[in-house]
């Protein structure tokens, strides 16, 4: 690809625009950017279809394993052949070596930008983005390959029919399981210990950093996201990596009744299948589970039949009042010391001479956090960690920008956040406006731009001419305040004309 007579190389990624691709595809504007990719909008110059362009970055472009999993994105996703999946269309490299994939391009937004303007969806709709989600994974499963890196800004929605339309994108990590492309010569692009994915969609396995993974992961990734999109809020939530990491291996998600009681009892049950923490437990297929979601898709009646739900009984758990667990915690206590009493008596004569000698309780077993994890878990190298670009805006323009207290120059300011779980805050001020502060946090909003728009400051109305301030005077005592003739006062009603005065004392 060339820019007239100079190669792309002289030209940083930003300054791709205007270029030409292999001869044929004409970049016109970027799109987005994840960790390792830039993704821009181009045209084919021969047939004039719009697609889109993914280009590895320049600091990865010599990279072999990073080009490696490129290739193979393009490789297993246009194998699949499934109207959910990405259609990968070309393959190349730039002139400056940088490898890039051509894919259709898609108008609309992930399900992480529909959830970070509605947290919670109706349950229709999720059995509906869901269900297509796991056509897609049917289909790829069926070729031997697994995405695991399934995640709402991974899951794209268009609109087709005023109805969501679900794409999937991304096998950037994915992993054929066919024993053709395990052969001795093929590069091994992941290994074991090395942990690839998002750990808030990640399963147990996948956190320990198991080798032998299955499509079980992308199971549970897909139960994370109905819990997410039915709940409002992602199951674990920690300060770091390692903190979802831990919880993800040894703590039980809250039903996700408990969050929103007018779930149906079918969907939580489907939801905590998915997600059972030992993959035995959890549909043995992406076929099994869209079964049940086409089942409870075809009932909007929600019969709570619990035959229509294939998954075990025990995954829809009993909520317990909090008046029903003291009960019983305190009738434990009481048969407790009536038996320690007996005892004593019996055996201890007087209890208060000769008090029984009772051996006390072993020691708790102690809580392992999968000695495994510090092992496999290797602390990120700060050249590889994911980040977002986020550009943030403001009406009126130029207002002030704060990231975390820290000045960050006048708007439209560009930064970039680390994916993890940290929430950043920005703050935009400008005068005769009220401060306007946003959260974001990368791992789960994914936005590249946000503008705010700042709310100007209510004045006092200035007096009119000849208007003379009424002097205040002060209560007789017992009575109210006189609040005529503009006085000011703390009462919260703006006109209390109609207010009735108060009866008077007989």
């Amino acid at each position: 690809g060339t820019r007239g007579d100079a190669p792309l190389a002289a030209h940083r990624e930003a300054e791709l625009i205007g270029a030409t691709l292999s001869g044929r595809y004409l970049v016109t504007r970027k799109v987005g950017q994840g960790g390792m990719g830039a993704v821009y909008e181009a045209t084919h110059t021969l047939i004039g279809k719009r697609v889109a362009v993914k280009v590895l970055l320049e600091k990865y472009a010599r990279r072999e394993a990073i080009m490696q999993r490129l290739e193979q994105e393009a490789r297993l996703a246009s194998s699949c052949q499934n109207e959910h999946i990405i259609d990968i269309t070309d393959f190349g490299t730039t002139d400056d070596g940088r490898t890039f994939v051509v894919m259709e391009y898609l108008e609309g937004e992930s399900l992480s930008e529909c959830l970070a303007r509605e947290p919670r969806l109706p349950e229709q709709r999720i059995l509906q983005i869901v269900s297509q989600a796991a056509s897609a994974l049917v289909a790829a499963h069926a070729k031997g390959i697994v995405h695991r890196d399934i995640k709402p800004e991974n899951l794209f929605l268009l609109r087709r029919k005023d109805k969501d339309f679900v794409k999937v994108v991304d096998f950037g990590i994915s992993k054929s399981l066919r024993a053709s492309d395990e052969a001795e010569e093929q590069p091994r692009l992941t290994q074991t210990g090395m942990v690839l994915g998002t750990p808030l969609y990640m399963s147990p396995e996948q956190a320990r950093g198991d080798d032998e993974l299955d499509a079980r992961v992308d199971i549970y990734a897909l139960g994370v996201i109905m819990y997410e999109a039915a709940t409002g809020r992602v199951p674990f939530i920690g300060n770091n990596y390692l903190s979802v990491i831990a919880q993800v291996l040894n703590e039980q998600p809250l039903p996700p009744r408990e969050h929103r009681p007018e779930l149906s009892e079918e969907l939580e049950a489907i939801v905590l299948r998915a997600m059972a923490k030992d993959r035995s437990e959890r549909y043995p297929s992406a076929q099994a589970l869209l079964g049940d979601l086409t089942a409870l898709l075809d009932d909007p009646t929600r019969s709570t039949e619990r035959a229509k739900i294939t998954g075990p009984r025990r995954r829809s758990r009993t909520r317990r009042s909090p008046l029903k667990i003291a009960i019983w915690i305190a009738l434990v206590a009481v048969v407790i010391a009536a038996v320690v009493t007996t005892v004593v008596m019996l055996f201890g004569g007087s209890p208060v001479r000769r008090p029984a000698v009772v051996a006390p309780p072993p020691p708790p077993p102690p809580i392992v956090i999968d000695a495994g994890v510090a092992a496999v878990v290797p602390t990120p190298d700060a050249s590889v960690l994911e980040t977002l670009e986020v550009t943030i805006e403001t009406v009126p323009p130029d207002a002030t920008i704060q990231q975390d207290g820290v000045d960050k120059g006048t708007a439209p300011v560009t930064t970039r956040l680390v994916i993890d779980n940290h929430f950043t805050e920005f703050v935009a001020s400008a005068p005769g406006y009220d401060d306007k502060k946003i959260t974001i946090n990368a791992f789960v909003d994914k936005k590249l731009h946000y503008k705010l728009v700042l709310k100007k400051t209510p004045r006092a109305p200035a007096p009119r001419r000849g208007d003379v301030p009424a002097i205040p005077r002060a209560p007789e005592p017992g009575k109210r305040p006189n609040r005529t003739g503009g006085e000011l006062h703390d009462n919260p009603f703006k006109n209390d004309s109609n207010i009735p005065a108060p009866a008077p004392k007989s």
